[in-house]
């Protein structure tokens, strides 16, 4: 008798114990009311590399269904010698973590694929949540309004579908100066356009041709954005002046990304920095565009005709009101000097001055 009683003590206490566990990890089970998960699976291997290049953006898409969420990780990275796919989630009032667990395989394999794992979230009904996947914050999901989100997980950038605005950025920017190649070229063509075209889907391929660089800089990048008008503005900014007779001109290249396929209005700026006083951003393009999902170019001629040096001077304060005797140097490119300048010309009080 005091056997079996020890006996039903011990299986009530590990009973207790499962569900506890179970209550806390989101294993499967059949408490409505405890977030779980269900209805894993996964592809292949879509590729093996071991090149990060070629592969795709890891993307979380969360479907809105009447018990939870149906769930797709594309793009998921992991060793092509993966094991059985587990998806575990937690929630935490407005916090909702998923993890994966891929295992591994008898060995370990010397290369990387990508897979897609498909699964359903179960009794996760709030309206917006605070997303977490594999410990990183993507950021508070709203479905008040929208039953799909699409989340980049490589910028952990929130893309919608459904009409959402998708937060445009630039992306990949790199200079790729020419100075030497038109050393070479005296009837080289200094016509400035932005080339644009599609580059693969929600991507613009963009390429600023000619772009006069500064004679000295140290800081050269591209931004891109939506205002709250709606209009797609990219900026190009530099610590330099820039001077059309030193003759020194760049391609930049970016690409602009989460763009949807519908009408834009576009505005290209140039923003100079010379200095913490001196800063000016003037417009170069003003205009519409349309982006398809079919094949689009579009090469618009840019006519920059500003002269920098007097914008940046006219504006510089220190410049406009001077400090006496004791004013400091600048130099042309709106650099404040530290000390007494060498031989040559600069700007004191506002003025060009030559020191001998």
């Amino acid at each position: 008798m005091k056997k079996n009683q020890t006996m039903k003590n011990m299986l009530f206490s590990v009973t207790m114990l499962l569900a506890l566990l179970q209550g806390t990890s989101c294993l499967a089970q059949e408490d409505n009311s405890v977030v779980t998960v269900g209805d894993v699976s996964n592809t292949e291997c879509s590729s093996r590399t071991r090149s990060e290049s070629v592969m795709g953006h890891p993307i979380l898409k969360l479907t809105r269904n009447e018990s939870g969420f149906y769930g797709e990780l594309i793009n998921h990275e992991v060793n092509c010698a993966y094991g059985n796919v587990k998806v575990y989630c937690q929630e935490n009032g407005q916090e909702l973590a998923i993890n994966v667990d891929e295992g591994t395989g008898e060995y370990l394999a010397n290369c990387i694929c990508q897979i897609n794992i498909y699964f359903t979230i179960y009794n996760a009904l709030k309206d917006e949540y605070q997303v977490y996947v594999r410990g990183r914050n993507v950021g508070m999901v709203s479905f008040k309004e929208h039953s799909v989100v699409i989340i980049d997980l490589n910028t952990l950038e929130q893309a919608y579908e459904e009409g959402f605005e998708y937060p445009v950025k630039a992306d990949g920017f790199w200079p790729y100066e020419i100075t030497n190649y038109l050393d070479r070229y005296s009837d080289y063509d200094f016509s400035q356009s932005l080339d644009i075209y599609i580059f693969r889907e929600n991507r613009l391929s963009c390429n600023f041709t000619n772009y006069i660089l500064p004679c000295e800089y140290n800081y050269l990048d591209v931004q891109a954005g939506r205002d709250k008008d709606g209009t797609l503005v990219v900026n190009v900014l530099t610590d330099g002046i820039p001077d059309k007779d030193c003759k020194r001109v760049a391609h930049l290249n970016f690409d602009i990304i989460n763009i949807l396929y519908e009408p834009y209005h576009l505005r290209l700026n140039h923003t100079v920095m010379a200095g913490s006083e001196n800063e000016r951003t003037v417009c170069l393009y003003e205009g519409d565009i349309t982006v398809t999902e079919d094949y689009t170019e579009y090469s618009i001629p840019i006519n920059d005709q500003n002269d920098y040096k007097a914008i940046i001077n006219s504006i510089n304060p220190q410049q406009v009101t001077g400090e006496g005797s004791h004013a400091p140097y600048y130099d042309l490119q709106g650099r404040r000097l530290k000390s007494q300048p060498q031989k040559g010309v600069y700007i004191r009080d506002g003025k060009k001055e030559i020191v001998r």
